[in-house]
């Protein structure tokens, strides 16, 4: 964050010197009145050029003023790199901060006078802050200083840079005619320029570092104190013990307690874990809001700290509780969530006058951080309960989705078969109405199927489905893809192509829902590729894991979308028809599958220029695979269904009555 902020300071200081480099070369490269342009044109240009060249340089090497001594170098390597273009000038600077006025360096015939004899009466200071450019003596700066003029330095001029806590001037001399100050007019300009942003950088990162040094001792606190409650998030009153015990030993403390509002019976209640009390009835005691004399409910209502240093003497406590709790400087702050209070803080020591102001501000600063962290302990209960609950009826959702879903396919068979039988026309002839009617009932019997299938196949996901792991053939498995989804590549015009390189290795897994993965992958291709496009899977040996690409020339997926591909029941968008069929569970069953396998699913894709999905599954290693034949891998469990090529009908291209298109999304 610090580092962020000093970046973003220094950028802003570069960027004032740059906006003044381009107005002074704009001033002095602007072409002369009256005609075209001349000799003096380009010597214009030409000290612009330089100008900028110069305004590089200061910049090229800058560093950020953390400190008084880097902030002082930068000023020097400044003056140093613009005597390097103009040794005829003396320089010296002048730093006025917090610590007073301080010489920072002197050139030339400057260099041998004293900083008495270059003081800067407050007249002429003041003058030269009040004018832009600054001051000038040609060939009087005897009047500014006396000594100037035995030096040989006739000629001065006073630059003012800075603002408030950190400024100085810029004095350079030069001989009586002045011809030097002259022509590095810009440049001193610029460099004036240079120091006031170099200033104004060096105060914000400055009280940064004053407020960063104030805050340690709390942030330390703060860091143990989340640290602990983020070890304990089970027990509330373990988080209560845990903050108020580190509190108390920051501060030498010998008690410190949260009192929380008990919204029921409007009372500020001691929470148990409180430091340095016994933990009986009578110090965990319970305090109305009625009772404004006590100094709890006072913060408590008013949200003002009270500090004492003799609380049992103290007309503003009620004299009981402090004796109850033996302490005589007392702090109570407020604890306060979003403009809403919760109760107060109490810290107390046994020691009269023990505490100060600047302990009330370390308490509440704590107390603002510890009700965040309090909160979000509470919070993280209340959660730990709800998701408790909600996996109880994420737990009966699915048992409801799994029992509705077996009670769906019985009656959905008899629905298709019957179908089926009566367009084989066994009971009779039908007319042409009826076997419309009856192939429109049979596909949305398929698609109910589908979706049955696959609300069977995500709950068994959910559930913990037991796969059997054993060494899988990807020949063999593509082989049988690509058998399986050729009619429907061939319906659609679709060049489908399979590339297996030889010595493939084999991957661990669950032939038959690694097929179902595939069937997904492919079926999606084909569907969402335009006739006359082109499916090409190819396949990687990686070494300890085999990638499978499933590359289409198809519609692509917009920007939109793909972050929400893998999720259950969402379709992308078709921008360019009717959206396909499909359940939008199966590249969620793919990714869960995908998982539970150990590899990886992913995919690149781009709207109108087709998509690329890559699986990667681990290897088995090479000596099981030359043990085990492929013709093992093949006999594994799975989900219920396995993928079967149906007949080709007339309507198959469009993927209506495809069982592998089904279970896709």
């Amino acid at each position: 964050m610090a580092e962020s902020v000093a970046l973003a300071l220094a950028l802003a200081a570069a960027g004032t010197v740059a906006y003044w480099v381009r107005r002074i070369a704009r001033a002095e490269a602007a072409p002369s009145r009256g005609g075209a342009p001349g000799a003096d044109d380009a010597a214009k240009a030409a000290s612009a050029a330089e100008l900028s060249r110069f305004a590089q340089e200061i910049l090229s090497e800058a560093r950020l003023p953390s400190d008084t001594k880097l902030f002082d170098d930068i000023l020097r390597d400044s003056v140093d790199r613009l005597l390097a273009r103009a040794p005829g000038l003396s320089i010296a600077v002048w730093k006025r901060a917090a610590a007073g006025d301080e010489l920072l360096c002197r050139t030339g015939a400057l260099a041998v006078l004293s900083p008495d004899e270059l003081r800067v009466p407050p007249r002429e200071w003041e003058a030269a802050e009040a004018v832009s450019r600054g001051l000038e003596w040609r060939g009087n700066a005897a009047r500014l200083a006396p000594s100037l003029a035995t030096r040989g330095a006739a000629s001065v001029r006073l630059i003012a840079w800075g603002r408030g806590a950190l400024k100085g001037l810029l004095m350079a001399a030069d001989a009586p005619q002045g011809r030097a100050l002259d022509q590095a007019a810009a440049e001193l300009d610029l460099l004036s320029v240079h120091f006031s942003a170099a200033a104004a950088l060096a105060l914000s990162l400055w009280e940064m570092e004053r407020s960063k040094k104030r805050l340690e001792g709390g942030l330390s606190t703060l860091h143990q104190v989340a640290s602990t409650i983020t070890a304990r998030r089970e027990s509330t009153v373990e988080n209560l013990e845990a903050v108020v015990s580190i509190v108390a030993k920051a501060l030498n403390a010998d008690l410190c307690a949260f009192l929380l509002l008990d919204e029921k019976t409007r009372e500020l209640v001691v929470q148990e874990g409180a430091y340095g009390l016994s933990g009986d009835e009578g110090s965990l005691y319970r305090l109305s809001l009625d009772r404004e004399e006590a100094s709890s409910v006072r913060v408590f209502r008013s949200g003002i700290p009270f500090i004492t240093g003799d609380a049992m003497n103290d007309p503003n406590v009620l004299p009981q509780f402090a004796k109850l709790w033996k302490c005589h400087s007392l702090i109570v702050v407020p604890l306060t969530s979003e403009g809403r209070r919760i109760g107060v803080m109490r810290v107390g020591s046994f020691q009269k006058e023990f505490f100060t102001r600047e302990h009330v501000g370390f308490v509440e600063l704590i107390a603002e951080e510890a009700v965040v962290l309090l909160e979000g302990a509470m919070l993280t209960r209340r959660l730990a309960e709800t998701n408790e609950r909600l996996a109880e009826v994420n737990r009966i959702k699915d048992d409801f989705v799994s029992t509705v879903s077996h009670e769906f396919k019985t009656p959905l068979t008899s629905i298709k078969g019957f179908t089926t039988v009566m367009l084989e026309e066994t009971p009779g002839a039908l007319t042409a109405d009826q076997k419309r009617f009856l192939t429109i009932i049979g596909s949305a019997c398929d698609r109910l199927t589908a979706l049955v299938s696959d609300l069977l196949d995500i709950a068994r996901l959910e559930g913990g489905a037991r796969m059997e792991f054993v060494p899988v053939s990807v020949t063999e498995a593509l082989r049988h893809c690509q058998e399986v989804h050729q009619w429907q590549a061939d319906g659609r015009t679709i060049d489908l192509r399979v590339e297996i390189p030889e010595g493939v290795p084999q991957v661990r897994g669950d032939m038959s829902w690694l097929r179902q993965v595939l069937d997904n992958l492919f079926s999606n291709a084909i569907k969402f590729t335009p006739p006359g496009g082109k499916v090409e899977v190819t396949v990687v040996d990686r070494g300890d894991g085999v990638e499978l690409v499933v590359a289409d020339t198809g519609i692509g997926i917009s920007a939109e979308d793909q972050a929400h591909i893998f999720e259950k029941f969402y379709r992308a968008k078709s921008r360019s028809g009717p959206t396909a069929p499909g359940t939008g569970l199966g590249l969620a069953i793919a990714k869960a599958v995908v998982e539970k396998h150990e590899g990886k699913l992913w995919f690149e894709s781009e709207l109108g220029r087709g998509s690329r999905f890559h699986l990667l599954l681990p290897a088995v290693a090479r000596n099981q695979w030359a043990q085990r034949g492929p013709e093992q891998a093949l006999r594994s469990g799975g989900p219920h269904r396995s993928a079967q090529a149906p007949a080709q009908t007339p309507d198959t291209a469009t993927g209506e009555n495809n069982p592998v298109a089904r279970r896709t999304s």
